[in-house]
């Protein structure tokens, strides 16, 4: 399911400051993603930044930002460390989650310095992906990312010079079991911690706020969960990033291209990878498992006021897309609140809309055989206006019904 306002599908700030699109790959979010409370700010005037001697090692050309780099972010967000899975009570999604194909980008979203995008580069950045969630109770958040660099040692400078960049205001500290650069501080009635590890060619950061004296302890848990996903984690060379795949479930063509330019969450997705978009990670990862997943393509874009998000799952057969289908369609309305219409061109389909922000979204289902769809339609001005979704839904149905 794709979502919108952080739902099934994580809205994505992200895919505002990238210029990549994909040809052949698709996706949108949307929603009221907002900036994680007590992250780095961004300052005007940025700090003169270092400028080291020349590096002692061969640092390998990252390929230039293409398709492959994309589909290379989708395959890291599988090994990032889903926030919820070690905070259940950080359910709200915020900004910054997604692709990053560009370090300046990640940069301003996460570090804010003008430096950091330069340190990236310098250690041949290829790509990342990134999550955010917070508490809705006080707002406390939690920031995690990954992003793939030349080689290992490459990873362990740019983690070293990254926290030497981020230092101010923090205390060196240790976290035991992990080897990386710890930054901690306290005050103001909260710990913040960043944590910045390398683990093979791969870069873990976290940024994460919480109660007084529990920083440390908490980031800990966090970072453990990290490495131990990045341990069986292969990037890709290279060399192979710009072939990588851009269908690899035969997906693509059974999916609906939506109105207006795709956004960098669009394109194939593997289960684990999919669960980063979800609203409710567990839940979900036991329903598809249980019923044979076999592969998910999004299609996003946006459009003049409306933005669009396009989901195709694959299942064994029609029994398992069905019991999918309905346990989505009970989820959508018991436990996120949508309110049922009907849908004159498919009276049959499970629609729902909500709130959202100043207007509403739009989300219906379609099924058949071993597929399974569904579309949102974002940006409404009324909860009635089934325009849009009357022309979309029924083609999505005669993509996937033969």
């Amino acid at each position: 399911m794709t979502g919108t306002r952080g739902r099934r599908v994580a809205v994505g700030a992200a895919a505002a400051a990238a210029a990549v699109l994909l040809t052949g790959c698709t996706t949108t979010v949307s929603g009221t993603a907002t900036p994680l409370a007590g992250a780095p700010p961004t300052t005007s005037e940025p700090p003169a930044p270092t400028t080291p001697a020349e590096p002692p090692v061969d640092v390998t050309p990252a390929p230039e930002p293409s398709v492959g780099t994309l589909l290379e972010a989708h395959r890291i967000a599988s090994v990032t460390s889903l926030v919820q899975a070690t905070f259940p009570a950080r359910t709200d999604t915020c900004f910054p989650s997604g692709p990053w194909s560009d370090s300046a980008a990640l940069d301003a979203a996460y570090f804010g310095s003008g430096t950091a995008g330069p340190v990236l580069d310098r250690w041949g950045f290829v790509t990342a992906w990134g999550q955010c969630n917070s508490d809705p109770a006080d707002g406390a958040g939690t920031l995690t990312m990954v992003a793939e660099l030349s080689d290992p040692e490459s990873a362990r400078r740019a983690a070293a010079e990254l926290a030497a960049d981020q230092a101010g205001g923090y205390e060196a500290a240790e976290i035991p079991g992990i080897d990386g650069e710890v930054l901690l501080q306290e005050g103001g009635g909260e710990d913040v911690v960043q944590a910045f590890v390398p683990v093979g060619r791969m870069l873990a950061y976290a940024y994460h706020s919480t109660a007084p004296g529990q920083g440390l302890d908490e980031a800990g848990r966090l970072m453990a969960d990290q490495v131990g996903l990045l341990e069986g984690f292969t990037p890709t060379p290279q060399d192979q990033v710009p072939s990588l795949p851009t269908d690899p479930d035969g997906l693509q063509q059974v999916t609906l291209d939506p109105p207006g330019e795709f956004t960098e969450f669009s394109g194939p997705y593997d289960l684990e990878g999919y669960l980063r978009l979800a609203i409710d990670p567990a839940r979900e990862r036991d329903l598809l498992r249980a019923n044979g997943f076999r592969g998910f393509y999004s299609k996003q874009s946006a459009e003049g006021d409306l933005s669009y998000a396009v989901a195709l799952y694959a299942f064994p057969s029609s029994a398992e897309t069905n019991a999918v289908y309905t346990a989505f369609a009970e989820l959508e309305e018991a436990e996120f609140g949508g309110t049922r219409f009907t849908l004159p061109s498919v009276p049959d389909a499970p629609c729902f809309w909500f709130e959202s922000g100043d207007g509403y979204y739009q989300r219906c289902y379609v099924g058949y055989g071993s597929h399974l769809a569904s579309v949102d339609v974002l940006g409404l001005g009324a909860s009635a206006d089934v325009a849009a979704m009357d022309r979309l839904l029924p083609a999505q149905r005669d993509l996937i019904d033969g």
